[in-house]
């Protein structure tokens, strides 16, 4: 891993990771790993600075396995974190004879820790690139391959096909598969005549067929207790890793674990509960900075984020009157390919309309949009909002859909309408609450 060319991109996503003491690798989940650094039983700030400085210094240097671990493994035993100790687990109160640092757990730190980073940069430089529509899927060096991830080798689909949100290499501890970008022109070759492989037992390059159906996937369900998450995820893949490196958007996966978390009876109203995370200071800053990367450049169309919620009072109106279920997926998404900053949107929200359309979210009426002779239309789902005496904003979303993988209601339009104008629609609107 070491003799790659590691990018800025690689090393930014490294650097910019908050540190984060865990008792259980359980504790942080997912997409959570794209801002958060942490090592399990690493609960001294000290300590997981340590790590976090050698992981950083081995991707901006190059260095080896051996130099990494010459270099961090003095100052790990002279601080205390090494060998087992008895360690008292603060989420459940038992005494455990715990694992800190060893020789094996400092190569899980630098391979996973490299090759996430790695990944992250190609991710990024393949979603810019125009000339490389497409991702392949590649197994590694590795003497053993996992079984799943073999059947995965030579897969060619869209960079943003959503298969790539559940495969997106490293699949697991230890997995060394990694991506490729490809052209229309490579691929088209890879199809007619397979893709190169150099073979080290017969020593020469052979030729593999290529794929480019996405596979039907089998799944296992696995219960992450300590998070109270229950997930559907990939034969293949590692519980962890079940998560693209490069597209993960820790604001949207964290609201909707606690979304559903935090579901009251569909009896109730959790309006108020929802109303305080979509109000929270740090929601909405998150929000702004979403937005400011997609006017920036950073963001490139593809990227989502959480906008709002659906509260009971809308899941439940929709269940009875127009037959939707949106079960617990009632986090709002927006693409950033909504956001003027990108191209000529017509319906998308310019920079200064992020705070109103949080607005409008938060407080804004609800109502669902029919033909105007009672017939209620498909996705005619509309928040509404008084934005000054003669002009209000409008926010349409789809209820029900998938956008890269995800499941979620998602915004589909914004736009400012005058009073007149919202006038006239009110005759075409039911109010939902």
């Amino acid at each position: 891993m070491a003799d790659k060319l590691i990018p800025k991109q690689a090393l930014d996503y490294i650097k910019n990771k908050k540190l984060h003491p865990a008792f259980s690798y359980k504790d942080v989940w997912n997409e959570e790993h794209a801002t958060a650094f942490t090592v399990a039983k690493a609960m001294q700030l000290d300590v997981l600075s340590d790590i976090k400085t050698a992981v950083e210094k081995a991707i901006e240097n190059g260095t080896t396995f051996e130099q990494f671990k010459k270099d961090l493994k003095p100052t790990l035993i002279q601080k205390g974190w090494w060998g087992k100790r008895e360690m008292t687990d603060p989420l459940t109160g038992e005494t455990v004879n715990a694992q800190l640092g060893s020789d094996r757990r400092l190569r899980t730190i630098y391979s996973t820790n490299l090759r996430s980073a790695y990944q992250k940069g190609q991710y990024d430089r393949t979603m810019a690139s125009e000339a490389h529509p497409y991702l392949m899927y590649r197994i590694g060096a590795s003497v053993h391959h996992r079984e799943q991830h073999l059947k995965w080798n030579n897969l060619i689909l869209p960079k943003d096909d959503p298969l790539w949100n559940s495969i997106f290499p490293p699949n697991g501890y230890g997995c060394k598969c990694y991506t490729v970008a490809v052209t229309e022109a490579r691929k088209q070759k890879y199809e007619q005549s397979g893709v190169p492989y150099y073979d080290n037992w017969e020593h020469k390059t052979v030729r593999q067929p290529a794929q480019t159906t996405a596979p039907r996937m089998t799944y296992d369900v696995y219960e992450n207790v300590r998070k109270g998450i229950v997930e559907r995820i990939p034969k293949g893949i590692t519980p962890g890793f079940n998560w693209n490196q490069g597209k993960a958007d820790r604001v949207f996966s964290s609201a909707q674990a606690l979304a559903k978390k935090f579901t009251v009876s569909m009896n109730d109203s959790n309006s108020e509960f929802l109303k305080s995370i979509a109000g929270d200071r740090i929601f909405r800053a998150n929000f702004q900075g979403f937005v400011d990367k997609s006017f920036n450049g950073t963001h490139k169309g593809h990227e989502i984020t959480a906008a709002g919620f659906l509260d009971n009072a809308v899941v439940q109106w929709l269940r009875k009157n127009v037959g939707i279920d949106v079960g617990t997926n009632t986090v709002i998404g927006l693409e950033s390919r909504l956001i003027k900053g990108i191209k000529a949107t017509r319906h998308g929200i310019q920079k200064t309309d992020a705070e109103i359309l949080l607005d409008t979210m938060l407080n804004g009426k609800v109502y669902w949009l029919n033909d105007g002779n009672g017939n209620r239309i498909k996705d005619g789902l509309l928040y509404l909002f008084p934005v000054n005496e003669n002009e209000w904003f409008r926010i349409a979303v789809r209820p029900q859909t998938i956008v890269s993988g995800i499941a979620a209601p998602f915004i589909r339009s914004v736009g400012y309408l005058p009073n007149a104008t919202v006038e006239d629609m009110m005759k075409w609107l039911i109010e939902i609450k």
